[in-house]
């Protein structure tokens, strides 16, 4: 399978909430993740995770005998949604338009599911959305990145304990075109 292929594999806003389950580590059946999407319909949910595993983005830990059947424990490969640099300039702007297409939907339907709950409350939960807008050179703006990687890193790598909430933070970076004098 091709890394660009692997993408369109995760891009899938279902996909990408499996993806998500698994953070920290975690191990799951599909049963556990049918508790923890419990607004996705299970066969729905099944045919994703199908999916994710012959894609090798899931990779199985280990098969139980229930009920005459076997299910499988389920963790994430450490691999996953990491593309070479190199391999993102390969991607035509049609592709990087409808991954981010995809990308926007997903975040979208994030936000919308929380805000249909009954118990809405944006300043007890922390919700944030906001826009930065800087100046950096190249370099610094590398430096910028490789350093909210680390942060971000140190926190993806933690397993859940009882006293957390699973948090999604979505980035995106885009540089300002400069005005065209006229």
């Amino acid at each position: 399978m091709t890394k660009k292929t692997a993408v369109d594999v995760l891009l899938h806003p279902i996909r990408l909430r499996i993806v998500r389950a698994f953070v920290g580590g975690t191990e799951l059946t599909a049963r556990d993740l049918a508790q923890r999407l419990d607004d996705v319909p299970q066969a729905t949910l099944y045919r994703h995770v199908k999916r994710l595993a012959e894609a090798g983005t899931l990779i199985v830990t280990s098969e139980t005998p229930v009920r005459g059947a076997l299910e499988r424990t389920y963790r994430l490969d450490p691999n996953t949604g990491k593309v070479a640099p190199e391999d993102i300039g390969t991607i035509d702007p049609e592709t990087h338009l409808k991954y981010f297409s995809i990308f926007l939907a997903s975040l979208l339907e994030d936000f919308g599911r929380y805000m249909r709950a009954d118990d809405v409350d944006v300043v007890r939960d922390d919700v944030h959305y906001l826009q930065v807008t800087f100046n950096a050179g190249s370099k610094e703006f590398a430096g910028f990145m490789k350093e909210l990687e680390a942060l971000i890193q140190q926190f993806a790598k933690r397993g859940p304990t009882k006293n957390q909430v699973q948090r999604t933070v979505s980035i995106v970076t885009l540089p300002e075109r400069p005005m065209r004098a006229k």
